[in-house]
């Protein structure tokens, strides 16, 4: 974990850096992926303040302490980002346990038509398959939440916000696209 360290008005010596260093690994088992991590130190008078800030894939954790000894500032202010960070993984948990628990109570009515041999030759495009669809009304967050956790290319929604039908899709290069319809005059 590459941790960028800030100090204001106070000097940080090696053994600060890895009491922090050490701290914050175990803090480290909630976050799926880290994408930057920073500590910062400063000193009013008498006290010490300890800001730390934590950005991950999913959710961001920030803890700021304050006290007159600094290595109890930091331990104060990694007790707090812990239970931030275990707060938001199990909020993240239960988010996604429920859209797969909502999406596996009904089963999806998947219809399909087959189309004879003998009319394909033609060279004109006919619809081979015909799929029926339940649209569940989310935000476009929850829809990236649901397309990361299935193995489709897509998916189709009625977007909250706007109330009209959005869809959601995977491009090449890893990256979503949205659909919106607009009516055209």
């Amino acid at each position: 974990m590459n941790i960028d360290f800030v100090a204001r008005k106070v000097e940080l010596n090696d053994q600060i850096r890895q009491l922090t260093r050490k701290k914050l690994a175990k803090v480290e088992k909630y976050f799926n992926q880290i994408l930057e991590v920073r500590a910062e130190f400063s000193q009013e008078r008498h006290l010490h303040q300890v800001e730390l800030y934590i950005k991950g894939k999913d959710f961001d954790a920030r803890a700021t302490a304050q006290h007159k000894d600094l290595r109890s500032a930091i331990q104060e202010a990694v007790d707090r980002l812990e239970n931030q960070a275990m707060k938001a993984k199990t909020r993240l948990k239960n988010q996604r346990g429920k859209k797969r628990t909502a999406g596996s109570t009904a089963p999806p009515d998947w219809s399909l038509d087959v189309i004879e041999p003998e009319s394909i030759g033609s060279g004109t495009p006919r619809i081979v398959t015909t799929k029926t669809i339940s649209v569940k009304p989310m935000t476009i967050d929850e829809a990236v939440l649901q397309l990361e956790d299935s193995s489709n290319d897509f998916i189709v929604f009625l977007n909250a916000a706007s109330g009209k039908v959005n869809v959601l899709y995977r491009r090449r290069d890893n990256n979503l696209g949205l659909i919106t319809p607009e009516l055209s005059t």
